[in-house]
């Protein structure tokens, strides 16, 4: 199978120094949408805690998205666990009606 062509992605975050790194192009709009969010939220957290030094403020972004990861991974486990109950449970009962 043919990986998909790889190109230079810079990303540009808060006031850090832009970096560059290889993603394929159907990669792209998610790092696009994610870079944007950082930056949305780096914004406002900023504006919000005035004298605060830039990295102070987007170490408390990291910190916002990484909880938000965790609990919708949290989220996704409990969902996976209680689609597989279900099915146990619909199984049993297809298996007592025979």
């Amino acid at each position: 199978m043919d990986e998909e062509t790889k190109h230079r992605f810079t990303a540009r975050i808060a006031d850090v120094e832009p970096f560059v790194f290889s993603i394929s192009l159907s990669e792209e709009p998610v790092f696009r949408r994610a870079a944007y969010h950082v930056n949305d939220l780096w914004r406002k957290m900023c504006a919000e805690q005035p004298g605060k030094s830039s990295h102070y403020v987007l170490a408390k972004v990291a910190l916002a998205f990484a909880e938000l990861y965790y609990r919708k991974a949290e989220q996704l486990a409990s969902q996976s666990q209680m689609l597989a109950d279900f099915e146990t449970n619909i199984d049993r009962i297809l298996l007592d009606m025979e």
